[in-house]
């Protein structure tokens, strides 16, 4: 830099007396100037001082050594100095996330390496053109592209080609083959043994798993109890935090520490001043869940740090579809609860550990292995029990926690619980569903086969049945009761599945799919279905080694009991033990859209 100053002052020097016009043009006089060049200046200006022939009043001093530059300069800094304060020093910044300084959005990992190698795939665009340019590939005037990315931008979904188109063709094939095994004499039950396709018609969409409304569910129990016009009196509350952040858009705070305050804490405080007792559980975010799929599928928001100072996305919905997100938004968000000062006891968790506002014994519920609130929700319920409640509310709107309330209620009711309700639904649509009732009403056989007949008729993670929801499927079980001792069975991690229990399984789906079907297997009902009552292919059950073979079966058992292979250890662990996942949801797998 000394050098570059040294000759810009040359320059002015020697053209406030002339300037040096055209030395450029010829070489041998630039190379003169070069040399004479700094020996003229030193001679004119020796001279200007001598005869004083300059005026005394030349301005010698930087041009920024003015007033309103130093002025401009120090307000500069001031705001550098308070967004720092305001924003948090990026220099401090311990995580290798790539982040926006301003409102905190976090780039996409990939966007991350994406830069560090930004400079190796530059040079290796000059590389590639100096070599055309050598090989006189391409001309020299001829533009390097840049390297154009939008860090902070998020990828836009696939487009994929048209459900119903794919269905189609895979109907049309179906046919075709069918014709041509006619027509050369072929086995047909032998044919019918078999799909056509990877992804079965009758148990995918789009090469994903076919999902039903779970919702249908939820009215045909609703269907069995008087429901409540009013807020029932309990002692203990016990809320899904993840379905009340999703309620809760924010309207008064501009960051999340305002949101905390002015929006989210005002509701918990409510809460504490109306129960003895208040648990708000959230959900934990494994990237080994079967529910990553089913998130996967709904999409992914950008990323956005969890600060006090932080300012909210404006996009609230979209903000609560990436996972890192909701982990540290909740995680924030129970440490406001436990800081907060509460009329009684609020017990929050914070990923498998657990905060309260009041100093209490939290055994039982610490170190749980639990990772969403479905289950979650039961283990407090436990807790809450043993400590004396006789009557809860479940504030959640899923079908999955009603399922598991009926199904759990027993074991609750035994350990002293009376009466448990749970909240579904808002605003004018909120109603209270009395479980006690409800399990009163449904008889024993079928709350005990309740988790398997919601697991095995599909949810979250395992495959519906096209065209058969769960009104059908209970239409079904209620003319067909043998299958309530399978369900029954099923449900409680039974070390063997016997062929006996496959053969109930197997009439179940023919019922399902034909009340008046005389057929021994699913493949022969497949057969009748298509070639005699002119079914379409997509309206005919899957084949028995997709529908309710052993392997299929063991998997739904898997999903059942959360994602491990029963033991006798397992076997013998409840429903409401904090030592598992959830009985519906979780366990690992690829995303094929098989039985389940």
């Amino acid at each position: 830099m000394a050098l570059d100053q040294a000759h810009e002052q040359t320059n002015a020097f020697i053209k406030a007396d002339g300037g040096a016009i055209g030395l450029t043009e010829d070489p041998s006089a630039l190379r003169r100037w070069m040399v004479a060049g700094p020996e003229i200046i030193r001679l004119v200006s020796a001279y200007e001082t001598e005869v004083q022939s300059k005026e005394s009043n030349e301005q010698t001093t930087h041009h920024e050594q003015t007033p309103h530059a130093q002025k401009t300069f120090l307000e500069r800094v001031s705001k550098l100095s308070l967004a720092l304060q305001h924003l948090g020093s990026p220099f401090q910044e311990e995580s290798q996330d790539l982040y926006s300084i301003d409102n905190k959005d976090i780039a996409h990992p990939s966007s991350a390496e994406l830069l560090q190698t930004h400079l190796d795939r530059g040079r290796t665009k000059f590389q590639k053109f100096s070599d055309s340019l050598a090989n006189n590939a391409v001309s020299f005037y001829e533009p390097i592209k840049k390297n154009r990315t939008d860090f902070f931008r998020q990828e836009a979904a696939p487009v994929e080609q048209s459900k119903q188109k794919l269905l189609k063709e895979d109907c049309q094939l179906f046919s075709k083959l069918f014709i041509s095994c006619q027509s050369r004499e072929c086995d047909l039950q032998e044919f019918f043994q078999h799909e056509n396709q990877t992804f079965p018609a009758s148990l995918s969409e789009g090469g994903r798993l076919y999902t039903c409304q779970k919702s249908q569910l939820t009215s045909v129990l609703e269907s069995h109890v008087t429901l409540e016009d009013k807020e029932p009196k309990t002692d203990v509350l016990i809320v899904d935090g993840s379905a009340l952040v999703h309620a809760l858009p924010p309207k008064k705070g501009k960051t999340f520490e305002g949101y905390a305050l002015c929006d989210f804490l005002p509701v918990i405080q409510s809460y504490s001043s109306k129960y003895t007792s208040s648990h708000l559980v959230f959900d934990v975010y494994n990237t080994s869940s079967l529910k990553a799929e089913t998130r996967l599928q709904r999409g992914q928001g950008g990323r956005r740090k969890v600060t006090d100072k932080n300012t909210i996305p404006s996009n609230w919905r979209n903000f609560l579809r990436h996972d890192a997100n909701k982990t540290e938004l909740f995680q924030f968000l129970a440490d406001k609860v436990a800081q907060m000062s509460a009329t009684n006891v609020v017990i929050a968790t914070k990923g498998s550990a657990v905060l309260s506002t009041h100093e209490a014994s939290l055994q039982g519920l610490e170190k749980c292995s639990h990772e969403e609130a479905d289950t979650r929700i039961f283990l407090h319920a436990k807790y809450a029990t043993e400590h004396g409640a006789k009557t809860i509310t479940v504030k959640a709107n899923d079908t999955d926690v009603l399922v598991v309330a009926v199904s759990a209620f027993s074991t609750l009711h035994n350990l002293g619980l009376e009466k448990l309700w749970v909240a579904f639904g808002q605003g004018q649509s909120l109603r209270w569903i009395a479980v006690h009732d409800l399990c009163n009403s449904l008889g024993q056989e079928k709350v005990n086969g309740m988790l398997f007949f919601h697991a095995f008729t599909g949810c979250d993670t395992v495959s519906a049945f096209r065209s058969k929801g769960k009104k059908t499927a209970w239409q079904t079980w209620n003319i067909f009761p043998e299958a309530s001792t399978v369900f029954s069975k099923l449900s409680h991690y039974p070390l063997r599945v016997e062929e006996s229990d496959l053969k109930v399984l197997e009439r179940f789906v023919i019922l399902m799919y034909e009340r008046s079907s005389t057929a021994g297997t699913v493949d022969e009902a497949r057969l009748d279905m298509f070639a005699r009552k002119q079914r379409a292919y997509e309206a005919i059950p899957p084949t028995r080694e997709l529908s309710s073979n052993t392997p299929s079966v063991l998997r739904t058992r898997l999903v059942v009991c959360g994602g491990r292979p029963p033991s006798v250890s397992h076997s013998q662990r409840t429903l409401l033990s904090g030592d598992g996942k959830s009985l519906v949801k979780h366990g690992k797998s690829s995303g094929q859209p098989t039985r389940p």
